[in-house]
């Protein structure tokens, strides 16, 4: 059976791969095909967080889980998500300079932010959720 922390470890790094196919590409000045994997990025940003707000968050909440460690993801993604609408303006007017700053504060933010979810998050939802883990999982698969 798969774990929630290994379902979701995956697609972090699914996100890191298309992040880092985004960001040669711009800091290249290959344009065309840094939209192309931005947007790829972006959406598998969005996928993953909509997962987690949709579905993980709030059963981890309803069985009790600590509501502290989820605020806190929480205010992370609003954070990654106002860095990466700078960076599609970044990649809008073409400036590979302000792409590559802000794509390595993103990075450094995400590095710190899937550490914290996987080995602390993803392991007590595991736990706490252990009798509905597939329940959680189908409904996360489904978004």
């Amino acid at each position: 059976m798969t774990t929630l922390a290994g379902y979701m470890s995956t697609d972090h790094k699914a996100c890191d791969e298309a992040f880092a196919i985004a960001e040669e590409a711009a800091l290249h000045s290959n344009w065309s095909q840094a939209e192309s994997a931005f947007s790829t990025f972006r959406q598998d940003m969005e996928h993953h967080f909509r997962m987690e707000e949709e579905v993980l968050f709030p059963a981890l909440l309803e069985a009790g889980g600590p509501a502290g460690p989820v605020q806190v993801m929480r205010m992370e993604h609003a954070q990654m998500n106002e860095l990466i609408e700078q960076m599609a303006n970044a990649l809008a007017d073409k400036d590979s300079k302000e792409y590559g700053g802000l794509s390595e504060t993103l990075l450094i933010v995400m590095q710190q932010h899937n550490l914290k979810e996987e080995q602390i998050l993803y392991p007590l939802a595991d736990r706490v959720l252990a009798a509905a883990r597939e329940a959680v999982l189908i409904r996360m698969q489904a978004i």
